[in-house]
């Protein structure tokens, strides 16, 4: 494989953003940071957020659920890829990509969501292209 894949955030969708932000940021030792693009926004299965914590070389990402497609607790892997690719890898193993591969920025961010068939969520973004607002 020659393609690099990295993890760039994790997200975790919890019922209130509301309750949830002050006792992650007590939690991490942190509080989130604003204007991070690490994690996408708007996430189609969000009812609201991200709220972003820095962690590192990792984004903790926390989502509001919508109650519908999301529930609390669900937690996705978010991997920068190249995503046609990487949903294509997916469905090889067996995993199915329920949403995308589509643009979820009018930059050109493109994002694809889809589960492997032990139930772990991952959220396969490419950047935006550079120059892109």
């Amino acid at each position: 494989m020659s393609e690099r894949v990295a993890l760039e955030f994790i997200s975790l969708f919890v019922p209130s953003l509301e309750d949830a932000v002050p006792r992650y940021a007590a939690l991490l030792g942190t509080a989130p940071i604003d204007g991070s693009k690490a994690a996408p926004s708007p996430h189609p299965f969000a009812a609201k957020g991200p709220v972003v914590f820095e962690l590192g070389g990792v984004s903790f990402a926390l989502y509001e659920c919508d109650g519908r497609t999301t529930h609390p607790g669900d937690v996705g892997f978010g991997l920068v890829t190249a995503v046609d690719q990487a949903a294509a890898r997916l469905r090889e193993q067996g995993g199915r990509v329920f949403w995308g591969p589509k643009a979820v920025t009018p930059g050109g961010r493109t994002m694809a969501v889809g589960v492997l068939p032990d139930r772990h969520f991952f959220e396969l973004t490419q950047p935006e292209p550079r120059g892109a607002v």
